[in-house]
This record gives C-alpha cells, sequence and structure tokens, in this order.
C-alpha cells in the first residue's frame, strides 16, 4: 500500500467520505506497488522479513493501521442526521423557532424519507467494514505465513550453500593432500631410482667399533619408501623441524640427533652453523643423508651414547624415535643423556601425541614398527626420575581448521533458550575437536643439571 488512507481522510470531510471509491483507490495502489516490485530479487530472512515501505507500511500490520482504526469508528452516518446536531445563525426567538422547525425536518427526513436508505447503507457500511477487517487479519496472516515460509526456504538455501562450500573445501583438501602425497611419492622414487648404487652402499660410516665386526649389512630400501610415501616431502619435514635450531643455537659442544632419517634436521643445523651428527639404524637412511651433505653414522644410538665420554656432547634430538623403544631402552635413554651430556645442555624428544585420535589413528598406527605411544605426561615423569629438568612441552602440527567440527553461529534472532542450547553445543564440539582433532605431535624439551 503505497499511501496511507489516513492521508485521503484528511483531504475530506468525514460527511464526503465515498467508501468504494477509497477502496477503489487503494486496490489501484496495491496493484501498482506490486507491478512496480515485480523484479525484486532480494533475499528473505530473519532480518529482512518484517519489510517496511518508505512510508512505513509494513508487512504484517494491516489490523493496526490507522485508516482500518478510522472505518471501525467511523462506518455509521446516522448520528449525523440529527435535530441535537441542527444550528443557526440568527438569535433570538427567531433563532430558536427556526432550529425547532429544522430538527423536526431533520427528524422526519431521518425516521420517515431516509429511513429505508439509512438504514441500507448502515448495512453496507458494516458488513464492508466488517469485511475489511476480516481481509486484514487474512492478509497478515498470509503475511506472516508466507513470509515464515520464505525465511525457511531462505535458510535452507543459506545451509545448502554451507554445505556444498564445506564439501567443496573438503575436496579441495583432500585433492592437495593427495597431490602432495603423489608428489612426494614420486620425488622419493625418482630419488631413489637415481642414487640406488648410493643408497644400497653396504659399508657406510659406523657409530662405533663395536660394528666392525658387524657382518655384511643388508640395504633395505622399504623404510625410506615408505618415509617418503607417508611422512611427506622433505620441504614439509625441514618447514616443521624449523624449531629445533633455535633451541640447540647456544650448544657448546656437538650436537647428535638419533634416528637421525633422511637428515632434514642435520641440514638445518648445517645452515645455521651447529655442529651435530646423526646415529641411524638404516643403512639406506644413512646413506641418503651422506649424499646430501650430512655427517651421519650407521649404528644402534643407546650403544654409542655408551661409547662415548662422559659430557661429551652439547645436545640430544630425536624425531619421531621414542615410540619406536621399549620402556627399558628408553629409560636407558634418559640416563645416558644425563650422563654423556654437558651440563646446561638441551634434550628435545618428538614425537606422536596420543591425547588427539587422529594422530592416534592415523599416524600412529600407521608405522609398523612403532611399538608403544607416549602420553605427554609418561615421558615427562620419566625423564623427571632420570634427574632431568622439565623446560617444555610444546605441543606441534595442529591440525588444519577446515577439518574441525564447525560450531554453530550465534544470531542475535534466537531466544534465551536457544541460545543456551547453541551455547552448550558448541562447548561439547571444542570438546570433541581437542579429543578428535588435538595437536597431532608434541617435543618434550630437557635441560641436563
Amino acid at each position: 500500500m503505497s499511501e496511507p488512507v489516513r492521508e485521503l481522510a484528511q483531504r475530506e470531510a468525514p460527511q464526503q467520505q465515498d467508501i468504494p471509491t477509497l477502496m477503489a483507490q487503494i486496490r489501484e495502489r496495491i496493484k501498482s506497488d506490486i507491478e512496480r516490485n515485480l523484479d525484486s530479487r532480494s533475499g528473505i530472512s530473519r532480518a529482512t522479513a518484517r519489510f517496511a515501505d518508505e512510508r512505513g507500511i509494513s508487512f504484517g500490520d494491516m489490523q493496526l493501521s490507522e485508516e482500518l482504526k478510522f472505518l471501525n469508528r467511523s462506518f455509521s452516518y446516522q448520528d449525523l442526521i440529527s435535530r441535537d446536531r441542527v444550528t443557526t445563525h440568527r438569535t433570538g426567538l427567531l433563532g430558536r423557532l427556526l432550529v425547532k422547525v429544522k430538527g423536526r425536518l431533520v427528524e422526519f427526513v431521518r425516521r420517515v424519507a431516509l429511513k429505508d436508505y439509512l438504514q441500507a447503507e448502515e448495512g453496507f457500511n458494516i458488513n464492508l467494514v466488517r469485511f475489511l477487517n476480516d481481509m486484514a487479519r487474512y492478509v497478515d496472516a498470509r503475511d506472516t505465513n508466507g513470509l515464515s515460509a520464505l525465511a525457511r526456504v531462505d535458510d535452507e538455501k543459506s545451509l545448502a550453500i554451507l554445505t556444498a562450500g564445506r564439501q567443496l573445501r573438503e575436496l579441495r583438501e583432500s585433492f592437495e593432500e593427495r597431490l602432495k602425497t603423489t608428489d612426494a611419492l614420486v620425488r622419493g622414487l625418482e630419488g631413489t631410482i637415481n642414487n640406488i648404487k648410493t643408497y644400497t652402499d653396504p659399508s657406510p660410516p659406523l657409530a662405533s667399533e663395536q660394528f666392525q665386526t658387524t657382518p655384511a649389512l643388508k640395504a633395505d630400501t622399504s623404510y625410506l619408501l615408505f618415509e617418503n610415501r607417508f611422512r611427506g616431502s622433505k620441504d614439509e619435514i625441514a618447514r616443521r623441524l624449523s624449531i629445533y635450531p633455535e633451541i640447540f643455537k647456544n650448544a657448546q659442544a656437538p650436537v647428535l640427533e638419533i634416528g637421525s632419517g633422511r637428515g632434514e634436521l642435520q641440514q638445518l643445523f648445517k645452515q645455521e652453523g651447529i655442529t651435530s651428527y646423526g646415529v641411524d639404524l638404516d643403512v639406506v637412511m644413512v646413506n641418503v643423508a651422506n649424499s646430501l651433505g650430512c655427517t651421519t653414522q650407521y649404528g644402534d644410538a643407546i650403544a654409542h651414547l655408551r661409547g662415548l665420554a662422559d659430557r661429551s656432547l652439547g645436545g640430544l634430538v630425536a624425531i619421531q624415535l621414542v615410540e619406536h623403544l621399549t620402556h627399558a631402552h628408553l629409560k636407558e635413554l634418559f640416563e645416558l643423556a644425563k650422563k654423556k651430556l654437558r651440563s646446561g645442555a638441551k634434550v628435545a624428544f618428538e614425537t606422536i601425541n596420543p591425547q588427539s585420535v587422529l594422530a592416534l589413528s592415523s599416524n600412529y598406527f600407521r608405522d609398523p614398527t612403532h611399538i608403544w605411544p607416549l602420553h605427554p605426561d609418561t615421558l615427562a615423569y620419566m625423564a623427571t626420575l632420570s634427574g632431568l629438568k622439565i623446560i617444555e612441552t610444546k605441543m606441534l602440527s595442529p591440525v588444519s581448521p577446515n577439518q574441525l567440527l564447525k560450531e554453530i553461529p550465534s544470531d542475535s534472532s534466537h531466544t534465551h533458550a536457544v541460545a543456551d542450547a547453541v551455547s552448550k553445543i558448541n562447548v561439547s564440539f571444542q570438546q570433541l575437536n581437542r579429543l578428535l582433532y588435538g595437536y597431532q605431535d608434541y617435543c618434550l624439551i630437557l635441560e641436563v643439571p
């Protein structure tokens, strides 16, 4: 309705109101508004459901309109034809006589001459106003129901778009992950093929004299290929290991890395000017690292530690190794670290975080050489028993936010009960995210007293 009926009423005296003409004007304005807005494509939502035009006419407000109130008050005109409303400008006896005569004439017209017409007109007006009231209730109800339905459709459309967007993101991430894995596999295969003779050299540098009498070594590339396939590319691993040069930057003696693998950390130490070397029990891994310019030796790291002079090392680091050790070997490793490292030297052990179900199921159980997972509290407790000082337990490898359970967004239109329910559900999501998608790795950083 483009113009309030009240404006029409204000331009005309009540006696001159022509209801049929007035309704025709209203219908024309409604029709004009509808035609003018046919091409509107604005979305319907809870925020816009109670649309109001520039004159303040809102959907669902017809029953409350001033125009309808006016019609309900003014549908009857019989009171306007009454002797009590007769006046004259004359005064005195003549004036009173004229008023009396006019009054009787008005009563005659109202009660005799126009009785049937006025009753018919009043009946018509009563039915018209009743119809307008019913129509207003109907239109308001239809607007409310229609806009609610449109709001639901809009919500469903938005939800469908969000769901489709999330699915596309998940597909993209899955594709990118598979692409990275495939790239790492291809690069690993290329490197293995190009350096097969170097990698399978059965005579790598030995870590201790005990190994000089060891029978001829058998080079097996299976674990190298396993690392290339599942652990990630060298660039990705180097990015993850970038925190360690800072930890060992003040080392006053060589830093030993046990289980040095493909040599990514050894390369970082070399770039930062940190003196270090690695020991690994896989011939191919030792050959791969040395082909990249690292200093690595073949041997049992714990046996190698036993043979070192006391207080001869400036640091000790093991990346994804302690989960490969038995309880007895791990206990001895802590004791040897305290004995063979200088006072103030740092020790860093990184391993899979079993507090994350994702890490435990996808990373830990994937490798058949793992012996047992180590909870951060368990590893820290064993280090304390050995007399090492705990500096920090650093959580590593957070899961991508796109993989987490999505919290329900808050909405100002929510009732208190709904908002409270949403808040409780979101707290549950946060707890599930910590349990299912917590940090995938952690590093226990220690210091020798």
